[in-house]
């Protein structure tokens, strides 16, 4: 991947809006922040801000001006860093900065994101550019496109937004991420955006929760988490003229690969065939992909996912994170395969199913569920009578709890803590 600052390309185009104004990309191509005054060439650098915009142009302005930059989420402790960076936490503009940059330089950049620590402490990951950009697409189709952002854009899905947008040459719409998700959505409709990226969790929460009526998508991508048909059936019936992708991709593998024929899982010919250049395999169950350029990938440059797979007909359908498979009276369950029966039920729009260790069984289920309109008083009750009678034993919760909604994290991601 490379930044194309060429000044013809330049001109007219809109880069960010966000709620400080409308940025254009020969305003971002001439280090606005003064980054490449404040950081020495060849150095290393962390960089800490939830803004977006922030994000953009260090991106423009350090990609082969410094050998590595940290980017922290709000949520990790600076203390993490450990290799002498030196800190930049305050954007201020710079007046009179007439200069044009240009991205490439004398260093291949190392871009070192960090895992959302859901399963421990926070893990460094080193990437490229080119690792985190592998699905990236330069068609025309894509070119004509106004992304809208809400993620972070210091983790894997926002950074891949961003870069999609920066390669494009397209505008990034971004709201203010401390206002409500109807909030947000109402800032990316009033600013025509027509292409939208969010977890599952996410989605489930703007079907519920926004006004989407004309709303002209054009792209729909979802991450981050495990697809289901569910959810991919509501966005093609609410949107069905949107080219509707799920993708994978992780901290630790970087961007992988893309779906977009609306079923859940992937053909299992990817498996076999190189999509794009990536390569896939399925070992004891679990995921690999081909990343050799990121942090711990071994001799042969296959990864592990820590998701487990499993192949039904010719497809390769997601079953749960590895570390996340529960013990119930020596049966294996995974949350999010709980999850997801629950998700088939007329009444229920969204559930997060945790585990709490038993003295018995060893764990136990409990859900939290949140109900469509029109759901009885006692949906909970029902619930676990429909469990019972469609789903082996040690999948039926203990207790299912209905609530207005569920606690995401920074990441987009529904927590099951």
């Amino acid at each position: 991947m490379h930044l194309d600052g060429s000044p013809e390309l330049l001109v007219g185009r809109v880069a960010v809006i966000d709620p400080s104004g409308t940025w254009s990309y020969s305003e971002l191509y001439k280090d606005p922040f003064g980054l490449r005054q404040l950081v020495s060439e060849g150095s290393f650098v962390a960089l800490r801000t939830s803004s977006t915009l922030n994000v953009a142009a260090a991106v423009i302005a350090l990609e082969g001006w410094a050998m590595r930059v940290h980017l922290i989420p709000p949520d990790v402790d600076l203390g993490i860093i450990s290799d002498g960076s030196a800190l930049i936490s305050a954007f201020e503009q710079k007046q009179n900065n007439s200069e044009q940059i240009i991205g490439a330089s004398n260093f291949a950049t190392e871009w070192i994101l960090y895992t959302s620590g859901t399963t421990g402490t926070p893990k460094p990951i080193r990437h490229s550019l080119a690792s985190l950009s592998r699905t990236i697409s330069s068609s025309k189709y894509v070119a004509e496109l106004t992304w809208g952002m809400i993620y972070d854009p210091n983790r894997m899905a926002g950074i891949q937004v961003l870069l999609q947008s920066l390669t494009s040459l397209t505008t990034l719409v971004v709201p203010n991420p401390y206002v409500s998700l109807k909030d947000r959505i109402k800032f990316l409709r009033e600013n025509a955006v027509t292409a939208l990226s969010a977890t599952p969790t996410l989605w489930r929460q703007v079907l519920q929760v926004a006004e989407l009526q004309n709303w002209d998508l054009k792209q729909i991508t979802l991450g981050g988490e495990i697809s289901d048909q569910k959810i991919l059936d509501a966005l093609s019936e609410q949107f069905p003229a949107a080219r509707i992708a799920h993708v994978f991709a992780s901290t630790e593998t970087g961007a992988a690969f893309a779906v977009t024929d609306k079923h859940a899982g992937f053909p299992i010919s990817y498996l076999s065939e190189d999509s794009r250049g990536i390569r896939l395999e399925v070992r004891d169950n679990i995921l690999y992909i081909f990343s050799p350029l990121v942090t711990g990938s071994p001799a042969d440059g296959f990864v592990s996912t820590e998701d487990e797979v499993e192949i039904v007909g010719d497809r390769v359908l997601f079953r749960g994170r590895k570390s996340g498979v529960v013990n119930i009276g020596g049966s294996k369950v995974w949350p999010e395969e709980v999850e997801r029966i629950l998700r088939t039920h007329e009444f229920v729009a969204d559930a997060a199913v945790l585990a709490k260790s038993n003295p018995f069984t060893g764990a136990i289920l409990t859900a939290k569920v949140v109900a469509t309109l029109g759901a009885p008083t006692d949906l909970e009750k029902q619930l676990r009578m429909w469990m019972k009678c469609s789903s082996p034993p040690h999948y039926v919760p203990a207790t299912i709890t209905v609530v207005d909604s569920l606690t995401v994290s920074q990441a987009g991601k529904v927590e099951r803590t």
